[in-house]
């Protein structure tokens, strides 16, 4: 085993023992609050801008104020909303369950993270060091970013190499 390796599984136990620490529901409604986040706050940080205008004086510093604020609400707001979601599972008994699969989605974010390295390390030609060419488990990540390259765009397919 090489560094690669044993980056990797610390990486996976890491992802793991988060997602067992937080719960599936914690976990899910976490991921989803930063995109709907930063849609509404794409969406929504002209509207709040207009309401700065008596606190903030420059109007770029205005938007990203704005775009901050509702980002940061939104986020506040899912985590009440998962706060909330957390003591109805353990009230009724489903806290071990929603810890279990927090552990499976912590294993499966580990492996995606880990995929997308591998993708950015066959991009820059690393995977020809020898701590990477030797590693136990980088040639199945390699067989996972290849299976994905259909689905990536053509100028990042043609350029990712193994070996």
């Amino acid at each position: 085993m090489t560094v690669f390796d044993y980056v990797f599984l610390t990486s996976l136990a890491l992802s793991a023992a988060v997602g067992m620490w937080r719960g599936l529901v914690s976990e899910v409604i976490s991921m989803l609050a930063w995109v709907v986040a930063a849609l509404a706050a794409w969406r929504f940080s002209a509207q709040v801008a207009g309401l700065l205008t008596g606190f903030v004086m420059e109007p770029v510093w205005r938007q990203i104020a704005a775009f901050a604020l509702v980002f940061v609400a939104v986020l506040l707001l899912a985590a009440f909303l998962r706060f909330l979601l957390r003591e109805l599972l353990k009230a009724v008994g489903l806290g071990a369950a929603d810890r279990f699969f927090g552990a499976l989605f912590g294993l499966a974010r580990g492996i995606a993270i880990a995929v997308a390295v591998v993708l950015l390390g066959g991009l820059v030609g690393i995977a020809r060091e020898p701590w990477w060419a030797n590693a136990m488990f980088a040639p199945p990540l390699e067989t996972a970013v290849v299976a994905a390259k259909p689905w990536l765009p053509e100028a990042v397919a043609t350029r990712i190499r193994f070996r």
